[in-house]
């Protein structure tokens, strides 16, 4: 990827659009209050092979929802990119 990621239980549909068409951050949702479970300073994994967030300390295991068709966008680099590495728009 070519940023971060941020993880949380919802965001307001513009932040989500704007990491897809940024490319900047994957914007990772679950439906647990990790607030409630991990503590500041905390360290933490976020395998995005499998959509989880793992906090080896406790040996707790956070399922995330999946990406879908967000992701390779972001792995890209962004709606741009995404679209002339693809061939939707030409290259410049």
């Amino acid at each position: 990827g070519n940023g971060g990621a941020v993880v949380a239980e919802s965001y307001a549909r513009i932040y989500f659009r704007n990491c897809v068409s940024t490319g900047e951050l994957y914007p990772y949702e679950t439906p647990v209050r990790l607030c409630e479970e991990i503590e500041t300073g905390e360290m933490v994994e976020l395998d995005m092979d499998n959509d989880e967030l793992r906090v080896p300390d406790k040996g707790k295991v956070y399922k995330l929802l999946p990406l879908g068709d967000a992701g390779p966008v972001i792995d890209a680099g962004g709606l741009f990119k995404y679209a002339r590495q693809t061939g939707m728009i030409a290259q410049s």
